[in-house]
């Protein structure tokens, strides 16, 4: 990921139409990375990745918590994820940097190198963000060097979801709560054949897909990185991958390329599940009511089959993070503070990025926990008890947000017959060595 080389000047005369949606983003642009009004109130800007949904989610928390400050003011703009981390380099290259960022360990390192967060061990120390009863574990997987610089809003795992009115249109039943890939494929397989008439696949052809790429390495006993930044996976565990998915293809199991490749943008729109064209999709947990809030039939979260050794694992979801220059940096990590522990503030977003990670958060959101929620607390609870889970321990270099990128084009060839299965691992193999190298 590079940094865009336009002069502050030029991105002002020129910039806004380059970046067009971001909403109000026109207001710190061309300024400094928040604005004072004339009362001496503080404006901030917050930037995130996701959906309608989770737009309504944050503002309601934003009004919240302005109710409860009113010298504060909160402006936020948002982006799916395949272009969020585009638009959020178009702004800082114009001389704005939002005041709280919406962060991804992929690209935790980048960010840190550039010095565009903030070290929020002091904001820590203080309590102004108040850890006390925050989990350990997640705090720890959301580290760099040592170093806080974005708290979690939850954690989540890798899962599967599935059309139940599909699988029951099928002829089938609920898939079982433990499986492995075979039995996937098998499983998948008999869902379009018995819906072939309705052109409806069992799986979406996944084989592009960074997140779930990650958890078939590990369970192969190998980690995406090494500590020191490089390629810590084997052509071996790329060639298997591909070769999987090369075998739902030609069996009729999965979607085939030209369908996979109508897929654009992130999120659960985009997906061809709440599309209906396939019965499965793989998620993260945290997304379950993104999905469900799209279809009328209901969905049910579903084990990632499992691997020769466990695989999963407790992801710290979005992290907030401030930035460096910051004007207001602790009312940004009041904020933080807001979100993570405060009824109202927790409440708010829910579970919608993660089971949250302060014990006062989770028993604030008892009492209100909807259906779908608790099949999410659900779904976690089995999946740490199912013995198919093992700690990340190795953070995302910098640049590895390239491989998802690269992945996805090698996939895609590969569907389409441009490059054989061999030839495609070498090529993803050898372009993230050299991805890695540059960072």
């Amino acid at each position: 990921m590079s940094r865009i080389s336009y002069t502050r000047r030029q991105f002002c005369r020129y910039g806004l139409s380059s970046v067009a949606g971001l909403t109000l983003l026109d207001l710190a642009a061309c300024g400094s990375s928040s604005s004072t009004s004339s009362g001496g109130s503080q404006t901030l800007q917050l930037s995130f990745w996701g959906d309608a949904s989770r737009n309504k989610l944050t503002r309601n928390a934003i009004t919240l918590y302005q109710q409860a400050h009113s010298g504060t003011t909160i402006h936020s703009w948002f982006a799916d994820f395949n272009s969020y981390f585009n638009k959020l380099n178009t702004q800082i290259a114009g001389g704005s940097v939002p005041d709280l960022i919406q962060m991804d360990m992929a690209y935790l390192s980048q960010y840190v190198n550039q010095k565009i967060l903030l070290d929020l061990g002091p904001l820590i120390s203080n309590k102004t963000i108040d850890l006390s009863d925050f989990d350990q574990g997640m705090l720890k997987n959301s580290e760099d060097k040592g170093v806080v610089y974005g708290i979690s809003l939850g954690g989540n795992y890798e899962c599967m979801l599935y059309d139940t009115q599909v699988v029951k249109d099928a002829g089938l039943s609920a898939p079982p709560s433990s499986w492995t890939w075979d039995d996937y494929a098998q499983y998948v397989g008999k869902i379009s054949k018995a819906l072939s008439s309705k052109q409806i696949y069992g799986s979406p052809d996944s084989s592009g897909a960074i997140d779930i790429f990650e958890i078939w390495v590990r369970q192969q006993g190998h980690e995406l990185y090494t500590s020191d930044g490089g390629v810590a996976f084997t052509l071996d565990d790329v060639t298997s991958w591909f070769t999987y998915w090369s075998q739902l293809r030609k069996a009729g199991a999965c979607a085939p390329a030209q369908l996979q490749a109508s897929v654009t943008g992130s999120g659960p729109a985009a997906t061809l599940l709440t599309q209906g064209k396939v019965a499965f999709a793989i998620a993260h947990s945290n997304q379950f009511h993104g999905f469900q809030v799209l279809s009328q039939h209901p969905y049910a979260l579903q084990m990632v089959p499992n691997g020769p050794k466990p695989g999963l694992y407790l992801k710290p979801s979005m992290l907030m993070s401030v930035a460096a220059k910051s004007k207001y940096t602790k009312e940004a990590a009041d904020f933080i503070n807001f979100l993570i522990t405060q009824p109202k503030g927790v409440k708010a977003i829910g579970l919608d990025r993660g089971i949250p990670g302060s014990a006062r958060a989770r028993a604030a959101l008892q009492p209100t926990l909807k259906a779908e929620d608790k099949a999410v607390l659900a779904y976690a609870s089995q999946v740490a008890s199912s013995g198919q889970t093992s700690s990340k321990t190795v953070l995302d270099p910098p640049n590895a947000g390239k491989l998802q990128t690269l992945l996805m084009n090698v996939a895609q060839a590969i569907g389409f017959g441009k490059q054989s299965v061999a030839d495609g691992a070498k090529a993803f193999y050898d372009g993230s060595q050299k991805a890695l190298t540059r960072s």
